[in-house]
């Protein structure tokens, strides 16, 4: 199924000499990946996909979220373009709270920062699953007898997604609702200041980020003294 209103804009050719490759920047490398993740999105099968979550649905404990992440990692792999230089990981272990724990990572050898890493959250237009993915109270304690927090967007600033990195990725399934509500209320929840203050503080927004697709936007922040740039992609699996 060809989805027409996905604008996709093809990246410059990738080099075939080895040392040029290793000359490429974050942008270039970049591009590509958005450009495979586009292609997915704009040529999935709906049915498939739509059988895999409700086959999780009927379990006792759905993870419908990690279904989804592996639906789409194993579709990227399978495209022979992408696999010519890139491969599609995830999580190795069943814990969403072990640190480092990356729902996709994408790498490539011959690119110097090798890893680009994307939570995934479902969304609807629920505030529980907007707080998800940006930052919500686990209502655990701490050593020091303090709420303990997280979200997809809140790893990227308390230490345990991408440290070594100015860039990361977020991924949201849409389950129900529409896209352009729910990326209104991401916006606005990401203007509430993080509890690691100054670390993921929002500095700007950029929309239709991505190739001017409308379920696209960055969001850059700050860490450690600098900018981190988070761009997010809004995947609608409505059906």
């Amino acid at each position: 199924m060809e989805r027409e209103y996905i604008k996709i804009n093809r990246p410059s050719p990738l080099p075939n000499y080895l040392p040029h490759l290793k000359e490429l920047d974050d942008i270039f490398w970049k591009k590509w990946i958005f450009y495979h993740l586009l292609t997915f999105y704009q040529s999935y099968d709906s049915a498939e996909l739509k059988q895999k979550i409700e086959k999780e649905k009927k379990r006792k404990y759905p993870r419908i979220e990690r279904e989804v992440a592996k639906f789409l990692r194993l579709k990227l792999n399978g495209n022979r373009e992408f696999g010519y230089h890139f491969i599609a990981i995830g999580e190795n272990t069943n814990d969403e709270d072990t640190e480092g724990n990356y729902d996709i990572t994408i790498n490539s050898t011959n690119w110097s920062s090798k890893n680009f890493h994307f939570e995934c959250k479902n969304l609807d237009n629920s505030q529980d699953l907007i707080n998800k993915y940006i930052c919500y109270n686990t209502y655990k304690k701490n050593e020091q007898n303090e709420n303990v927090f997280d979200g997809g967007v809140l790893r990227y600033f308390n230490g345990k997604y991408a440290q070594n990195l100015n860039f990361g990725g977020m991924i949201g399934f849409v389950l129900d609702g529409k896209i352009d509500d729910i990326k209104t209320k991401l916006i606005k929840k990401l203007q509430v200041k993080f509890n690691t203050t100054p670390n993921g503080d929002l500095i700007k927004i950029i929309d239709n980020s991505i190739d001017n697709n409308s379920f696209t936007f960055d969001s850059f922040h700050n860490r450690f003294s600098s900018e981190f740039l988070i761009h997010h992609m809004l995947f609608n699996f409505t059906f």
